[in-house]
């Protein structure tokens, strides 16, 4: 594969980060984590910056992070949960340069691999399951718009990149 960008979207939970890094190690491309970078960028974690200064300035930074990123090439990369919501976002990872890959995961198994975890801001609610599911809801219309959807509950990690690997060698 010559010259790819290769972007992952889906919600919190839904394996991004693990996948995206097993899949640019099998791809001998760069591997590059939106959180991971805006956490070394900001020396603070997301949820400490969500308390600080809102989910709005949060938004801001992490299309900054998310413009810089996509002046590489040959990479993939693995976006927070939440990118999709702004049109500028969309606009950036949903067009001809650049390969989208949606991890699609239901809402009782995104609840089951996150439900203890204490650094998901959105999450940090009296019933996280039912927003988990309003979540998903208000987001699943842009998830859809990328190029391959890999539905990802009951299977492995493996399972999950071989099948990306083979769409990807498929059609790319």
């Amino acid at each position: 594969m010559t010259n790819k960008k290769i972007v992952f979207i889906g919600m919190m939970g839904s394996g991004k980060t693990t996948i995206a890094c097993l899949l640019a190690e099998k791809l001998n491309l760069a591997f590059f984590d939106m959180d991971k970078i805006f956490t070394q960028k900001f020396n603070i974690s997301i949820s400490e910056f969500f308390k600080e200064f809102g989910e709005e300035k949060f938004r801001i930074e992490e299309t900054n992070i998310l413009k810089q990123a996509l002046v590489n090439d040959n990479f993939v990369l693995s976006c927070g949960g939440g990118v999709i919501l702004k049109k500028e976002n969309r606009d950036l990872i949903f067009n001809e340069g650049i390969i989208t890959i949606f991890l699609k995961t239901n809402s009782e198994t995104i609840y089951n691999r996150i439900k203890n975890d204490v650094s998901r801001p959105l999450l940090m609610v009296e019933n996280p399951k039912k927003e988990i599911e309003h979540i998903l809801k208000k987001r699943e219309e842009f998830y859809n718009l990328a190029k391959i959807t890999i539905q990802t509950d009951n299977k492995t990690i493996n399972e999950i990149t071989e099948e990306i690997f083979s769409k990807l060698c498929q059609t790319y």
